[in-house]
């Protein structure tokens, strides 16, 4: 196998590496792929990587995902003439995670009363929207954001915020993955902001960088929930399988 490139989207590499195993019949239709944990160890790359990479097969028809039992091979050929490819959504989260903390920090320090007024009338909008569903609770959710990002004063970095919202709308990969997640019940955390807007009140950087860092960590763990394929039922059989089967070489 050869090594992920040092450059370009790792996901985009496993993604099209399976998809060529799948073409020459390695993988044949109706089969299972192996288990996320050892397709990341032939790769070398990241558990996530290789739930990103899924999704991207999974849009272009190659696979499809059964929650509980695996990932299944359905075609040998995607829709399309290209495996698609975009920005995934742990990649942009991430992403979201570094830039994001450094906006909720600088806007601790230039934040106004009016601005606060503002966030804490979302944050009620919030409260309000995530009971007719998921998806109006990240309308104003990307309203918050925004809205944060503008307290800093800084067009440009208002302006990185738009973008990552508007690649979060756009992208395939993106839009299948949180589809995913409100598909689990998620709805943006209510509490979660709030700390955030806390720590404005206080006009305290490190506490607004810490507040939005522990937000968009917790997005995280929701992702990788939401793309989870296997049981803990199944890794535990799976584990039994193999400890009896090195118990029967160790007895040769």
């Amino acid at each position: 196998m050869s090594p992920p490139p040092k450059s370009g989207r790792l996901y985009q590499f496993a993604a099209e590496k399976i998809a060529l195993s799948i073409a020459i019949g390695q993988y044949e239709v109706g089969s299972r792929l192996p288990a996320e944990r050892d397709l990341a160890a032939d790769f070398g790359v990241s558990r996530p990587t290789i739930r990103e990479a899924i999704i991207a097969l999974e849009i272009d028809g190659l696979v499809e995902v059964r929650v509980g039992s695996g990932v299944y091979v359905v075609s040998q050929s995607p829709r399309s003439a290209k495996v698609a490819m975009d920005i995934g959504a742990f990649e942009l989260t991430e992403s979201r995670l570094l830039i994001e903390g450094e906006v909720a920090a600088l806007a601790a320090v230039n934040v106004t009363d009016a601005d606060i007024e503002e966030l804490e009338a979302l944050l009620d909008e919030m409260e309000a929207s995530n009971t007719a569903g998921a998806e109006a609770g990240e309308r104003v959710d990307q309203r918050f954001h925004a809205a944060l990002a503008r307290c800093t004063r800084n067009s440009a970095m208002a302006a990185v915020v738009d973008l990552l919202w508007t690649i979060r709308s756009r992208s395939p990969q993106c839009v299948r993955t949180f589809e995913k997640s409100r598909d689990k019940g998620r709805v943006p955390v209510v509490s979660e902001h709030r700390a955030i807007v806390d720590a404005l009140k206080q006009h305290e950087p490190a506490k607004a960088r810490a507040a939005m860092r522990a937000h968009l960590n917790r997005v995280l763990d929701y992702l990788l929930d939401a793309t989870e394929t296997e049981t803990i039922q199944q890794v535990k059989d799976r584990m039994a399988e193999q400890r009896s089967r090195y118990a029967g070489t160790d007895s040769l």
